[in-house]
């Protein structure tokens, strides 16, 4: 049991979880948990954190502003995965140690991304609205069997998500940094079928944006990321395209695709995350082409677990980022 350094909680979900607490409580004495039903920002988060020795956050912005205030701040664990909300620069200067381990939501969002390829392709979020309004629509949709899926960014979530499509018999395509081969590939799936592996192939973005009936964002928000996907990839893909984001708001020219939608009206976007959130005033909300979550991702019972004892081990299993 730790009894000297003073733990807070600022995530929202990690804090109503009594099997989180239990277990935090397990190993530390000292815990503060964000309690309030909000997000801390700005000088409320300040205040809950000053004079704290180690942190559990989730979305909440850690930049540089934030971390000078915290003097006796030694160690920052991440609730979840994404690292584009903490100054990673700082914490190095300052010494301060991080606690992440990737991929531990990596079902939850998979699992999500799917439900959102299925209801772009079926065209389904009107539908209840049509039967309250007494219209008993037949809206045609399309199946997912042996569509050719656009996976762009291939670390956990993507290859679970893959893993999910297999019973489909999709052409997946995708497209990452790291160069895989086929031995690669069949390590990490190596108890699929010889169907799988001829149906999985690493390309390009362009041959992906050109070739894909459904693109699904699987990448960190970083430099080379922002806005990865704008008015020039957008001219590029299918004008019946469905385009699935569950990473990062930001990854996707959220204008460019405004227009892109607007003007392809058999195109189908859906989104879990977004540049601004929480995102009540989005224009995309006003189209009947597009579908939105509010960044639940992760928001499983399971996934909160896991992510919740990730974090947990975060606080002593940590080092200071490179």
């Amino acid at each position: 049991m730790n009894t000297v350094d003073k733990v807070a909680i600022t995530s929202r979900s990690f804090s109503s979880n009594s099997y989180l607490i239990d277990e935090l409580r397990n190993r530390y004495q000292n815990i503060t948990l964000n309690n309030s039903g909000k997000t801390l920002v700005g000088e409320n988060l300040s205040k809950f954190l000053d004079g704290q020795t180690k942190v559990i956050v989730g979305l909440e912005k850690f930049d540089k502003a934030l971390i000078e205030k915290l003097p006796d701040l030694k160690v920052i664990s991440k609730f979840g995965v994404g690292l584009n909300n903490i100054d990673l620069r700082i914490m190095k200067e300052r010494s301060i140690a991080l606690g992440f381990k990737e991929g531990s939501n990596k079902q939850s969002v998979a699992e999500l991304a799917l439900m959102h390829i299925l209801i772009a392709l079926r065209k389904t979020p009107s539908s209840k609205d049509d039967i309250i309004n007494q219209i008993w629509s037949q809206k045609k949709g399309n199946e997912l069997y042996r569509k050719t899926i656009g996976i762009i960014g291939f670390g956990n979530i993507g290859q679970t998500l893959a893993n999910l499509l297999e019973p489909f018999q999709c052409n997946i395509i995708f497209y990452d940094n790291v160069a895989f081969t086929k031995s690669d590939l069949e390590t990490k799936f190596i108890n699929k079928s010889k169907n799988f592996f001829n149906n999985l192939q690493q390309k390009p973005l362009n041959e992906i944006l050109k070739d894909a009936d459904i693109l699904s964002i699987h990448l960190p928000l970083l430099k080379e990321t922002e806005n990865l996907i704008d008015s020039h990839e957008l001219a590029i893909v299918k004008d019946n395209v469905n385009i699935i984001n569950t990473s990062r708001g930001g990854i996707i020219n959220e204008d460019a695709l405004i227009n892109f939608l607007k003007i392809n009206k058999n195109a189908f976007a859906a989104f879990d995350v977004f540049l601004e959130e929480p995102a009540f005033n989005n224009p995309l909300l006003e189209l009947n082409n597009f579908y939105a979550t509010s960044h639940l991702g992760s928001m499983t019972e399971e996934g909160v677990i896991a992510m919740g004892l990730a974090a947990i081990n975060g606080l002593d299993e940590n080092r200071i980022p490179i």
